[in-house]
């Protein structure tokens, strides 16, 4: 038993030492270690490959606990109000000067500082556009009491009405894209001018050639901005993904739940 105790311990600290490495294949790679040691911990324990299955299904079931007992309860606007706001200073988001340079170096220009706070959480958002290419860019911020983080985003719209959005947003979605939503997601991208390239690249590779030019009126790139988050709730509420929840609130359904269950195992699994 203690050899087996330790070999644990072992794959527990390469899963903890692959998961501190900022390459997505190995910090998934860290998380099978994780599942390894799960279930030599239980078939240990227990003497019966039995109980390592059970360990290991924790993993896969434990998010069910955040699932029924908070996020099926949580209240969503069913509209989202942007209104302008004042920047965060450098305590709260000290790299945003240094992303915005970066952003006015290859052309972009700073339209509207904006956002919108619901339930604790604060949305901050820097919306800029490019004079003669047709994109956009925001620089995003999300804070909230536990954690704070901030991701980019670039985007075209066609004159089709679809729209072509490179992120690298930390997380896997938490609503269903609407139908003309096309995005990739970015997961090692260090810097504005590798995720302008990428998104330049990837409209070329889909043969994109009706983009339509960014408007540089905040209000209108606010508004696009409103209406885009609107969709997203409009067709998730469609699909059943959300439910009206009264007094211009939605929430999650079952369906929901499990739309997010499966997004956690695709993190969790895929390599």
């Amino acid at each position: 038993m203690v050899f087996h105790l330790l070999l644990t311990a072992g794959f527990v600290v390469l899963s903890l030492g692959l998961r501190s490495i900022a390459i997505p294949f190995v910090f998934r790679l860290g998380n099978l270690c994780m599942l390894v040691a799960s279930y030599l911990f239980g078939a240990t324990i227990t003497e019966h490959p039995s109980g390592g299955v059970f360990c290991v299904s924790l993993w896969f079931l434990f998010p069910w606990v955040d699932l029924i007992g908070r996020v099926r309860r949580m209240q969503l606007p069913a509209s989202h109000a942007i209104e302008s706001q004042m920047a965060p200073g450098s305590q709260r988001f000290p790299d945003l000067a240094e992303l915005t340079e970066e952003a006015e170096a290859e052309g972009f220009v700073t339209v509207e500082d904006c956002g919108w706070d619901h339930a604790g959480q604060r949305h901050f958002v820097r919306l800029l556009s490019h004079p003669t290419e047709p994109v956009r860019a925001a620089i995003n911020l999300v804070e909230s009491d536990e954690f704070a983080f901030f991701y980019l985003t670039v985007s075209s719209r066609t004159t089709d009405g679809k729209l072509w959005h490179t992120w690298n947003y930390p997380f896997s979605v938490s609503l269903k894209p609407s139908p003309e939503w096309r995005f990739q997601r970015l997961r090692e991208t260090e810097s504005f001018l590798q995720m302008l390239e990428a998104h330049r690249s990837w409209l070329t590779r889909n043969n994109v050639t009706n983009a339509a030019p960014a408007s540089k009126d905040a209000d209108a790139l606010t508004a696009e901005l409103q209406a885009e988050i609107q969709a997203q709730i409009t067709h998730n509420l469609k699909c059943g993904v959300l439910l009206s929840a009264g007094e211009g609130l939605v929430r999650y359904s079952w369906k929901g739940c499990f739309f997010l269950w499966f997004q956690f195992l695709r993190e969790l699994v895929r390599l």
